[in-house]
């Protein structure tokens, strides 16, 4: 029997306007009341990840508002079991990762991916959310339905290190903190070196590394090759958008439109500082709608 079909069943923050809590005390000492609502507090994480994917990590009280610890194992396991979760890092604790349902929005001026995922009960959900186990009869402890809400940049800056001569390259790039797992790889090198000698082809690729429940139309916005580590000294422009700059023989190898993906350009040695150059790109990451359009209402999206 499948006992917890559908267990959304717990959340992050009340969002505002939901119903209040008829009584006065919260489930059990997991939950939290703000103001007329009870929130998960204690053991209760949501972390949002650059994949673009929520992570949830939650006490077995956060579930139900009192199991009893004859039955707390077997409960645990049919959660494991029957809807997908995985043993937490403590006692009693589970964690399950979820897809979010995805839109372009503005925040305070700027663009940025949105997620979100929902968490409560629900027509469907409610009587399999109050299972039978061992002749105990177990409550929901979840009384309203909540919103966990991810943000991520849709300008993203990537850099990649030692791009040159005699240089032990980084083979893709990192993407800054808080974005989503978008980068850019470099191709070109010789394969059993791992270096370049002036005049070789060097390719760069965006990268989306994100979960096939988002898509995204990601677009190399300009990239600037820099004499030294931290991305500062001797700046040496490698594209700037559509309009590149041809200083160092760069070309469009692929693009959808408007939108560049892949370039490439030659390797080359700076005649001052170290033999490598330092690459940092700035690419820009809009939501794609279902039915493969970007949404118009940011001009930068319907221009990709």
């Amino acid at each position: 029997m499948k006992l917890f079909k559908g267990l959304t069943l717990f959340a992050a923050l009340a969002e505002a306007g939901v119903g209040a809590v008829e009584d006065d005390f919260c489930p059990n000492v997991r939950w939290s009341k703000v103001g007329e609502a009870c929130v998960p507090s204690q053991k209760w994480v949501t972390t949002c990840n650059a994949a673009g994917t929520l992570t949830i990590s939650a006490h077995i009280d956060h579930f139900y508002a009192a199991v009893p610890s004859t039955i707390k194992t077997k409960l645990l396991g049919d959660l494991v079991k029957e809807d997908g979760w995985a043993e937490g890092d403590e006692d009693d604790e589970l964690k399950k990762t979820v897809a979010l349902s995805f839109s372009q929005v503005e925040v305070n001026g700027a663009s940025v991916i949105r997620g979100v995922y929902t968490f409560g009960p629900s027509e469907s959900a409610s009587n399999a959310a109050k299972p039978l186990v061992n002749n105990v009869d177990l409550e929901l402890a979840t009384p309203l339905s909540y919103t966990v809400t991810c943000d991520y940049d849709s300008s993203i800056s990537v850099e990649i290190s030692e791009v040159g001569i005699d240089a032990n390259p980084t083979f893709g790039g990192t993407s800054t903190t808080g974005s989503l797992d978008i980068g850019a790889t470099l191709t070109g090198a010789d394969d059993s070196s791992k270096k370049w000698t002036i005049g070789d082809t060097v390719t760069l690729t965006v990268a989306d590394n994100t979960a096939d429940s988002l898509t995204v139309s990601v677009a190399i916005e300009s990239c600037t090759a820099y004499s030294d580590k931290d991305y500062l000294q001797n700046p040496v422009p490698i594209s700037k958008g559509t309009c590149y700059e041809d200083q160092i023989n760069t070309q469009i190898v692929a693009r959808d439109d408007l939108r560049v993906f892949v370039l490439s350009f030659d390797a080359f040695k700076y005649s001052i500082g170290g033999k490598a150059a330092y690459v940092k790109c700035q690419l820009r990451a809009c939501f794609v709608n279902s039915d493969g359009s970007r949404d118009t209402a940011y001009l930068t999206c319907a221009q990709l």
